[in-house]
């Protein structure tokens, strides 16, 4: 975008001295017109590698933000993995695991039905310790786009969106009102809703009463907490 906006200026500045008293008695571009045209071509090109540079320059620093991304990421892994097997080797395969955070051993749920164990977020509690569970929905509404579609009579039809309901009333009286030969109608878009979901765990605790863990718009990971959580108070 920069480099288009200087090209053009130069362009225009190129032009306004051409046309500006620029060619001798003779009909020729006078010496010091190719002057400035060798200077305007000369400053151009050093823009234009001025720019590449910069696009490298930016280039680079992505390419090495990508790579300690990676670097981060691997290390987070391998941290992980050690961890995950510590914790198999002091208690076990468990026979159910819930995955609620990627990489993170304190962000899972972790059964072990035949000795009646389960771990919630790093912490270990017995079956009789779950007395029941639910959820919760914190859910907003996103409005649907309102657009207005204005016919005419020959049939014609243009349509434009409007952000907003406020905005809806008074441009519909507005437009409708400045042509008798137009006819400008409003079509309301689906409303769309945003699901924020947390499981409320129960336990038999003074001290840890309840439990709530967030699971966001995942509804799929919200119905198997809590089908999990019932199936060991059915079995406690």
């Amino acid at each position: 975008m920069k480099t288009k906006f200087i090209l053009s200026s130069l362009i225009l500045l190129l032009f306004a001295v051409l046309g500006g008293g620029s060619f001798d008695e003779h009909g020729n571009i006078a010496g010091w017109v190719w002057m400035i045209v060798i200077g305007i071509i000369v400053f151009f090109i050093i823009m234009m590698i001025v720019a590449s540079s910069e696009e490298e320059t930016r280039k680079e620093i992505r390419e090495q933000a990508r790579l300690k991304r990676e670097e981060r990421l691997k290390a987070q892994t391998q941290e992980y993995e050690a961890l995950k097997q510590q914790f198999f080797a002091t208690n076990g395969t468990p026979d159910k695991t819930i995955l609620i955070k990627e990489l993170d051993l304190n962000s899972e749920i972790h059964v072990y039905e035949s000795s009646k164990r389960v771990f919630i977020l790093g912490k270990e509690y017995a079956f009789k310790d779950v007395m029941s569970c639910t959820f919760s929905d914190n859910p907003r509404v996103i409005k649907g786009k309102i657009t207005a579609v204005t016919k005419s009579k020959n049939g014609s039809v243009i349509g434009r969106a409007i952000v907003g309901d406020v905005v809806a009333g008074p441009a519909g009286a507005i437009i409708g009102g400045t042509t008798a030969k137009k006819n400008t109608e409003f079509i309301q878009g689906n409303d769309r809703t945003i699901h924020d979901y947390t499981v409320i765990i129960n336990m038999n605790s003074i001290v840890e009463p309840v439990i709530r863990i967030h699971t966001g718009e995942d509804g799929k990971l919200t119905n198997e907490i809590v089908g999990l959580m019932n199936v060991i108070v059915s079995r406690k």
